[in-house]
C-alpha cells in the first residue's frame, strides 16, 4: 500500500523535478485549451459570416436585379411619353390614313417610324404604334392578328386608362424569324384614348429583351435555391418561380419595390438551404480540432525532447567552466535562441578568459603608472621652479623682456602641466590665452592682430583644459608665414549652447588633409594634426559624441574652427 502511495506521489512530483515533463504538460495544456477555444469560436464566427455573406449576396442581388427592372421600366416609360408627346403636336401629327394614297403620306409614315426607330435602346426588341383597325407603324414586321390573339393581350383590361404591363412572354407573332429575336420579352402598352384621328384608341407598344432579368431570376434560383416572384401595384402576379415551395416562416425573405411602376419584388430562401453550409461546419471544424490536437501531442513531445536534450548538454558545460576549465565550449548547433545562448556561452568563456589576461596586464601597467604618477608630479614643479629662478636672475640684472618672456611662458606652462583640473572656467583659459600670445609677441612682434569678442556674462562657464592654446599654435605654425596674420576669437550663446568661433587669414588647409583632421582611424604622430584632434576628443569626452569641433577652410583664404558645447557653470565650494 505504501509502495503505491510513494509511486502515485512520484508521478504527482514527477513534473516539478523533470523539465521535459513540465514542457509536456505546459504544449499539451496550451494546446488543448486554445483548441477548443478557437474551435467554438471559428465555428460561430464561421456560422457568422457564412450567413452574412448569404445575406449580403441575396440582398446585393435583389438590389441588382431592382436596378435592372427599374432601368428598363423608365426606358420604356420615357419613350411612351416622347411618342404621346410627339402625337399631340398638331406640327408632327401629319398622319391622316393609314394606307399611304400620295408620296407625301408615304413620306409622313416613314418619317414617323423613324422617330419611332430611333428610340429604340440595345435591350429593345420592338416600338410600335398600333390602331384600333390593326394597322401598325413601326419595325420589325408583326402580325397583329396573332399579336390580339395572346392570352397576355387579352387580359389587357377593357378601356384601360394609363401604362398597362404585360409582364414576361415568348414573341412568337413576328413574321421574320431570322432576327435573333430572344425567348421572352417584357412588354408595355400605354392606351391613346384621348387622341383624336387616326390613332384614337390605339396602343402604344413596346418590347425590350428580358433574357437578362430572367437569367438574373435563374441565378438566384440556382444559386441560392430562392423563389422569385413579381407583382405588379395591383396585386398581379408578373412572375413567379416555376414549382415554388410553400412560404415559411423561418425563410430568409427580400423585399424590393421598383421606383419606375412599383412592382413588388420578392426573394424568398428556404431555412434549411441557407443553413445546409452552416451544418457541413461543424463536423468539419469537430475533426480539425481533433486532428491538430493528436498532432499538437506529438509535437510537443518531440519539441520538448529536443529541447530538454540541448539545455542539459549547455548545463554539463556551464559546470565545467563553474570548476575552472574555462577551454570548455558548446555547439548546439542551431541559430535558434538556444544556438545563440550557446554562442554567448562560448563567447563569454572567450571573454572571461581575455579579461583574465588583461587584469593580469593591467595590474602590471598600474604599478608602472603608479611610478610614473610619482615621476609626473615631480617634473612639473622642477621646471616651474627652474622658470622662476632665471626670471628672479633676469630681473635682478634688469632683462625686463627676459622676464616677462619667461613670466608669461611659466603661466603657459602651468596651464599645460598641472592636471588638478580637466574642465576651467572660460575666463581662466582666455587668460592662458593670452600669456600664449604675448611670447608670440615677442617671437614675431607686432606682425599678427589678434581681436577677441566673448561676451561678460560666459566668463564663469567650463571650457576643456588647454583647448584653445593648440589652436592658436596651428594658426602660427600651419597657417601664418612668420606669424603675419589676423586671429579672430568669439564665443557667444546660441539656442541654449555656447559656441566659440576661431578665424584666421591664413594659408588655409588643403582638402584632402582636412577631410582627416577629426578621423578616429587616421594614424598620428608628432605635430600632423595632433592637436585639432585632440581638443576634438576633449569635447566629447567631457560633454557627448554629440559635441566637438567642426572645421571649414579653403587655401589660400584662411580657416574656421567652431566648437559647441553644452553650458555648464562651475560648482562653487561653500565652506
Amino acid at each position: 500500500m505504501n509502495t503505491a502511495i510513494r509511486r502515485m506521489q512520484s508521478l504527482l512530483f514527477y513534473p516539478k523535478r523533470n523539465l521535459r515533463a513540465k514542457l509536456f504538460l505546459f504544449f499539451l495544456i496550451v494546446a488543448i485549451i486554445p483548441l477548443n477555444i478557437l474551435g467554438y469560436l471559428s465555428y460561430a464566427k464561421s456560422s457568422q459570416i457564412v450567413q452574412a455573406q448569404i445575406g449580403q449576396y441575396g440582398q446585393s442581388a435583389v438590389n441588382q436585379l431592382q436596378a435592372q427592372l427599374d432601368t428598363y421600366a423608365s426606358q420604356m416609360q420615357m419613350t411612351s411619353r416622347y411618342i404621346y408627346s410627339y402625337l399631340l403636336d398638331p406640327l408632327n401629327n401629319t398622319l391622316h390614313e393609314e394606307e399611304s394614297s400620295s408620296y407625301a403620306s408615304f413620306l409622313d409614315q416613314k418619317n414617323f417610324e423613324r422617330f419611332l426607330d430611333a428610340h429604340k435602346t440595345m435591350e429593345s426588341t420592338g416600338i410600335y404604334l398600333i390602331t384600333q383597325s390593326g394597322y401598325y407603324y413601326g419595325s420589325p414586321q408583326i402580325n397583329v392578328d396573332r399579336l390580339r390573339q395572346s392570352d397576355w393581350w387579352k387580359a389587357i383590361p377593357s378601356g384601360l386608362h394609363g401604362e398597362y404591363w404585360t409582364g414576361f412572354h415568348a414573341p412568337d407573332y413576328y413574321i421574320a424569324r431570322n432576327l435573333n429575336l430572344p425567348d421572352q420579352v417584357m412588354g408595355f402598352v400605354f392606351p391613346l384614348s384621348s387622341q383624336y384621328g387616326t390613332f384614337t384608341n390605339g396602343f402604344i407598344f413596346i418590347e425590350v429583351d428580358a433574357t437578362k432579368v430572367l437569367d438574373s431570376f435563374r441565378m438566384l434560383e440556382g444559386e441560392l435555391h430562392s423563389f422569385v416572384t413579381i407583382r405588379d401595384a395591383s396585386g398581379r402576379a408578373i412572375y413567379d418561380t416555376p414549382q415554388a415551395a410553400m412560404s415559411k416562416a423561418d425563410d430568409l425573405v427580400w423585399m424590393k419595390t421598383l421606383e419606375s411602376n412599383k412592382w413588388t419584388v420578392e426573394v424568398r430562401t428556404p431555412y434549411e438551404q441557407v443553413y445546409r453550409s452552416v451544418n457541413v461546419i461543424q463536423p468539419l471544424t469537430a475533426a480539425v480540432i481533433a486532428g491538430t490536437l493528436l498532432l499538437a501531442l506529438i509535437v510537443s513531445f518531440l519539441f520538448s525532447s529536443q529541447i530538454t536534450k540541448r539545455i542539459k548538454r549547455l548545463k554539463n558545460k556551464m559546470e565545467l567552466v563553474g570548476i575552472g576549465k574555462l577551454h570548455s565550449r558548446i555547439d548546439l548547433g542551431s541559430e535558434d535562441e538556444l544556438g545563440r545562448l550557446g554562442n554567448s556561452f562560448n563567447s563569454m568563456v572567450e571573454q572571461i578568459q581575455t579579461l583574465i589576461q588583461e587584469v593580469t596586464k593591467k595590474e602590471q601597467l598600474k604599478k608602472e603608472a603608479e611610478l610614473r604618477a610619482f615621476h609626473y608630479q615631480i617634473n612639473p614643479h622642477l621646471l616651474l621652479n627652474t622658470l622662476n629662478s632665471i626670471q628672479w636672475q633676469a630681473k635682478l640684472k634688469g632683462d625686463d623682456e627676459i622676464r616677462q618672456t619667461i613670466y608669461h611662458l611659466t603661466k603657459v606652462l602651468e596651464g599645460s602641466l598641472i592636471t588638478t583640473q580637466e574642465l576651467v572656467p572660460l575666463h581662466k583659459e582666455l587668460r592662458t590665452v593670452e600669456h600664449y600670445l604675448k611670447i608670440q609677441e615677442v617671437r614675431y612682434g607686432g606682425a599678427f592682430e589678434f581681436q577677441s569678442s566673448v561676451e561678460e556674462e560666459l566668463n564663469h562657464y567650463l571650457i576643456p583644459r588647454m583647448t584653445l592654446q593648440p589652436l592658436l599654435e596651428n594658426c602660427f605654425f600651419h597657417g601664418f608665414e612668420d606669424g603675419e596674420g589676423t586671429i579672430k576669437l568669439t564665443v557667444a550663446k546660441h539656442k541654449g549652447e555656447l559656441m566659440l568661433v576661431l578665424a584666421d587669414n591664413g594659408e588655409g588647409i588643403p582638402e584632402q588633409r582636412l577631410a582627416t583632421l577629426l578621423d578616429e582611424q587616421m594614424p598620428r604622430s608628432g605635430r600632423g594634426g595632433l592637436g585639432c584632434f585632440n581638443v576634438d576628443q576633449k569635447f566629447k569626452l567631457h560633454f557627448g559624441e554629440q559635441y566637438g569641433m567642426k572645421i571649414e577652410s579653403q587655401e589660400g583664404k584662411g580657416t574656421t574652427i567652431t566648437i559647441r558645447w553644452p553650458m555648464k557653470e562651475e560648482i562653487k565650494e561653500t565652506s
